[in-house]
């Protein structure tokens, strides 16, 4: 099967908070490209989070410390992942 994304992702499993609706989740990021993450984001319960909705991920597990701020769109989620359309970042 042909491959459907315009970016190149790059794996890296780094640690990162991912922030819905009021809730700060911790996870990591397993894949970023220009346009899109692949965040695990275990413990949240299925249907808090749904495509569509609108989100933050900061690349780091300390919010004091990361310099990067991403907002992002819901593409799809699994029980232990989510997948990002990244539509700014705040440097």
């Amino acid at each position: 099967m042909p491959e459907k994304r315009m970016h190149q992702r790059i794996d890296c499993a780094e640690k990162c908070l991912l922030y819905h609706a009021d809730t700060r989740y911790s996870g990591a990021i397993m894949n970023i490209s220009i346009s899109g993450a692949l965040l695990k984001v275990p413990g949240f319960n299925p249907g808090v989070i749904n495509p569509g909705d609108v989100c933050s991920f900061i690349l780091s597990n300390d919010p004091k410390t990361s310099f990067y701020r991403y907002k992002g769109r819901i593409a799809r989620v699994s029980p232990t992942e989510v997948g990002l359309e990244i539509l700014e970042h705040d440097f």
